[in-house]
């Protein structure tokens, strides 16, 4: 499972969202989190805007967290931020100053997300941070970076989960996208810098029912430059889009059927523009037909809100044209929100079938799965 299309959009929103997708860049401000920012500026934590990037800078001794203004509710949520660390040079550590002006040094400053924000004393958090295992021998030091979950109940903060990676992400100061992800009453964590991959997945015990807060925290001496931040939260988006198929419904109605257009299609390849549409999974659907056309059903390969997206979920519908093998497209993108502007499919020899959405200078394609391939 890699990634799967997902339309971002761009919304400014203070309140409580819903079926929404609030998608925060220097292009509106990050007015969601500069909002909190205006409240800490000036006890040696900072920002600028630098290429297109939100910099938030933390000087002081105690951790920086900083909650988006957007309140979600306990369950049904992710939170994305996509951050280049500023301080995570090999070897180097960092100044901070305490309350009563003392200067120290830091090494290793950490930067992550706090989530299931009730108040100061109660909330969680996951952060990253890199260190080498031998720094000074090169043939066995190792890079790697560390994840870890924390839990703080009534001021009592303890470590619960940790994994190392060293694959896949970013070991010094490029992009990383961490996400969290609460859904079930299970938190689920993923990182990478190309691409998501799934770290693990904790229990959530659930307090009083609530609406909570998210937002980026960084360590005492830590920096990083912000280039995107990503809330969807829906309350039960997928009860929208529940089918009656399933897996063997599917491959029971695919052996009696001879509709070439009919039958599992998997990721291929894909030509997007990133300013407009990401890759979040290269996943596998199924064409069945369908009132006036076919149906497009989720089968398997969601990364984003890969929780929440189960098999037999409606993914979109190609209905006919008067053009032979070409099909006017409406596509569930992976915040649950419909793409219908001028998208169309169109299928070739077969065994492909192109999804172009032109609006977003964007086409993605997927292959036949025939009889006999994995």
């Amino acid at each position: 499972m890699k990634h799967l299309l997902a339309l971002l959009l761009i919304m400014s929103s203070t309140a409580t969202v819903l079926a929404r997708s609030h998608y925060a860049t220097i292009h509106n401000h990050f007015a969601s989190l500069t909002a909190r920012l205006h409240q800490t500026v000036g006890n040696h934590v900072h920002y600028y805007y630098e290429a297109e990037r939100l910099v938030i800078a933390n000087g002081n001794a105690r951790a920086l967290m900083l909650c988006d203004t957007t309140l979600v509710p306990e369950q049904g949520y992710e939170y994305m931020v996509r951050a280049a660390s500023k301080t995570n040079h090999a070897g180097r550590s960092y100044s901070i100053t305490d309350a009563q002006g003392r200067k120290s040094r830091v090494s290793t400053p950490a930067w992550g997300i706090v989530f299931d924000w009730r108040d100061s004393l109660n909330y969680r958090r996951v952060e990253l941070s890199c260190d080498n295992s031998n720094l000074y021998d090169d043939l066995t030091d190792k890079r790697q970076m560390h994840v870890s979950v924390y839990r703080c109940v009534a001021g009592d903060e303890t470590m619960s989960d940790s994994w190392e990676l060293s694959r896949g992400v970013d070991l010094d100061d490029g992009l990383n996208t961490l996400s969290v992800s609460v859904h079930d009453n299970n938190v689920h964590v993923s990182v990478g810098k190309h691409e998501l991959q799934s770290v693990g997945t904790i229990p959530l015990d659930m307090g009083d029912p609530c609406t909570t807060l998210s937002g980026i925290y960084l360590s005492p001496g830590a920096e990083i430059a912000v280039e995107r931040t990503v809330l969807n939260a829906d309350s039960n988006p997928p009860r929208r889009i529940a089918t009656t198929w399933t897996r063997e419904s599917l491959d029971q109605h695919f052996s009696l059927s001879d509709d070439p257009i009919e039958g599992y299609w998997q990721y291929q390849d894909r030509d997007m523009e990133d300013r407009w549409l990401r890759l979040g999974g290269r996943y596998t659907v199924a064409v069945v037909a369908g009132d006036k056309g076919y149906d497009i059903v989720y089968v398997s390969g969601a990364q984003v809100n890969a929780p929440q997206w189960r098999e037999g979920l409606l993914k979109g519908h190609i209905s006919k044209t008067i053009f032979d093998g070409h099909y006017d497209l409406e596509w569930i993108d992976a915040t649950f929100e419909p793409i219908t502007q001028d998208a169309y499919a169109a299928f070739e020899n077969g065994v492909l079938m192109t999804l172009n959405f032109p609006v977003y200078k964007s086409s993605l394609r997927l292959s036949k799965v025939l009889a006999g391939d994995d």
